[in-house]
């Protein structure tokens, strides 16, 4: 599929219906995933708050809706970004595309476990590595990596609670 195909087919699942994740047979780390989740963290070494919510659609989809805020010392809340994200399951891997507010668009190429979506992400100007594991508390760890020339540098982590009813 070309990328601009894939990037077509990608919004016309962003319209797409919700469905449960058991529906779908999704791998057992979307099912945990899928709801509305806040987290507190670091952003660039700063204090932030962020935001996902990930929903299972129709065809073995799954949809992630991100947003995350850099928090002012008056207690302000500064948008940094939000993005839609879109992947396709394939048993224990995942292929997507991330769109952003900056505007930048990333191709996703994910690993599936039972706990963690590891996603290793391109764009033009640059790469890098987003690591969501769900922990045995029920919460959700979020590490963001930039990578560099000198390798893998962190530059996001967060540590997400449910905030939806779903309670999985």
């Amino acid at each position: 599929m070309t990328r601009s195909a894939f990037f077509a087919a990608a919004l016309l699942l962003a319209f797409s219906p919700p469905v449960t994740a058991q529906e779908d047979s999704l791998p057992g780390v979307f099912v945990a995933l899928a709801g509305e989740w806040e987290g507190s963290g670091l952003l660039f070494g700063n204090p932030a708050a962020f935001r996902m919510s990930w929903t299972p659609l129709a065809g073995g989809f799954v949809r992630l809706s991100f947003t995350n805020l850099m928090l002012g010392e008056n207690g302000d809340s500064i948008p940094v970004l939000h993005a839609e994200a879109t992947y396709r399951v394939d048993g224990t891997t995942a292929l997507g595309v991330w769109i952003d507010d900056r505007p930048q668009q990333l191709t996703l190429s994910a690993n599936l476990t039972d706990s963690s979506v590891v996603t290793e992400w391109v764009a033009p100007a640059e790469r890098g590595r987003t690591e969501y594991v769900v922990t045995a508390e029920g919460g959700v760890v979020v590490r963001d990596y930039v990578i560099g020339d000198s390798g893998p540098r962190l530059f996001a982590e967060s540590t997400y609670v449910r905030t939806d009813a779903a309670g999985r």
